[in-house]
């Protein structure tokens, strides 16, 4: 399967670091064919330009300076996106790729006055994903993250699509063994994938 991994976190030491590594690594053991994107490596530009927003409806110019990106995500049978939460949130970088990327006919289509997917090449979704408060904190808040992690992208992908959500809540009081734990956890999971 061609899995493509979005990775969201500026520093090559952190935590979110280590589980792009270990998902990277046992995706590519398990046989996949991994495209593996680390947004801040590659210089990507997060932010919508008034010229992007005035172009937002007007395809395919709306994917001039994107369609590398809509290519990598358009020739995917599978979505992992490996990311902290920062702010109850996505890091900016990860939500500017979704506004730039996730256009009008490349993440939902019009047919017959509805909307629809338009990724339905994806059939799995996964997000793996760190969080400095407790579950429950996040769940009062609503869980942003989790929300749109399984519910937004579920709706823009393969209607069958199969959605997994790991996350290790209250990561700077946890131990090195709940840690090391979680990094095995999702490590098990890409091998299964």
């Amino acid at each position: 399967m061609k899995v493509h991994v979005v990775y969201a976190h500026p520093l090559k030491t952190s935590l979110a670091a280590r589980l792009h590594e270990t998902v990277v690594e046992n995706l590519t053991a398990a046989g996949h064919e991994v495209d593996d994107l680390d947004l801040y490596a590659d210089g990507f530009d997060p932010v919508l330009s008034p010229e992007g927003r005035s172009d937002y409806h007007e395809v395919p110019k709306n994917r001039a300076s994107v369609d590398d990106y809509v290519s990598r995500l358009q020739s995917c049978e599978a979505l992992v996106l490996c990311h902290p939460v920062w702010n109850f949130g996505w890091p900016a970088i990860l939500k500017g790729y979704f506004d730039r990327v996730f256009l009008p006919e490349v993440s939902f289509v019009f047919q017959k006055n509805r909307l629809g997917p338009g990724l339905t090449n994806i059939k799995r979704l996964t997000s793996v994903t760190t969080y400095g408060s407790k579950r429950w904190r996040a769940m009062v808040l609503g869980d942003a993250p989790r929300k749109n992690g399984t519910r937004f992208l579920r709706a823009v992908c393969n209607p069958r699509v199969r959605v997994d959500y790991h996350a290790l809540y209250n990561i700077d009081r946890v131990g090195q063994a709940e840690i090391d734990g979680f990094i095995d956890k999702v490590g098990r999971k890409m091998r299964e994938y």
